[in-house]
């Protein structure tokens, strides 16, 4: 048999694969990126919105630098600035920027009711005592237990 005599028409291509509508696969890369930029907005203003986050990692910043100094009294120092700080943060800035001493400490037993009172005491006190004796972890766990406990209320600005 002679294939030459039979009468075909030549070869034709399929149609080149247009860019829409995409592959299923792009679909789920697709879903996937917005799932995980929602996810990244969410993560990131659960940070930002709660000050306390940022006060705890402060915390330890204190903590580490007193682990290089083992000087207690720069450590109730820099507890007490912390913990000013954050207070103000929380709290009204008229509230809180103007106490110290008794004041300061009563402040700090009403707002963190469930603290070690005796060790929030070494805040007020201890920057003036020589011979002050302190648990840099009881501190420090005060501290961190105070930061927590705290109420957050909006800050006259």
């Amino acid at each position: 048999m002679d294939f030459s005599q039979i009468p075909l028409k030549p070869m034709q291509l399929p149609d080149a694969v247009g860019i829409w509508p995409p592959a299923p696969g792009w679909w789920l890369l697709l879903l996937l990126l917005v799932v995980l930029t929602v996810m990244a907005v969410l993560w990131w203003r659960r940070c930002k919105a709660d000050p306390r986050r940022r006060c705890l990692a402060a915390l330890e910043v204190v903590l580490a630098r007193y682990q290089q100094h083992q000087n207690p009294q720069i450590l109730l120092t820099d507890c007490n600035a912390l913990l000013k700080q954050s207070a103000m943060t929380l709290y009204s800035r008229h509230e809180v920027a103007g106490l110290s001493g008794q004041a300061w400490f009563e402040f700090l037993q009403q707002t963190g009711p469930r603290c070690d009172h005796g060790q929030l005491r070494n805040l007020v006190e201890g920057p003036y005592r020589r011979d002050a004796v302190i648990s840099a972890d009881a501190l420090i766990a005060a501290c961190r237990q105070w930061i927590k406990s705290a109420k957050r209320e909006i800050a006259d600005v």
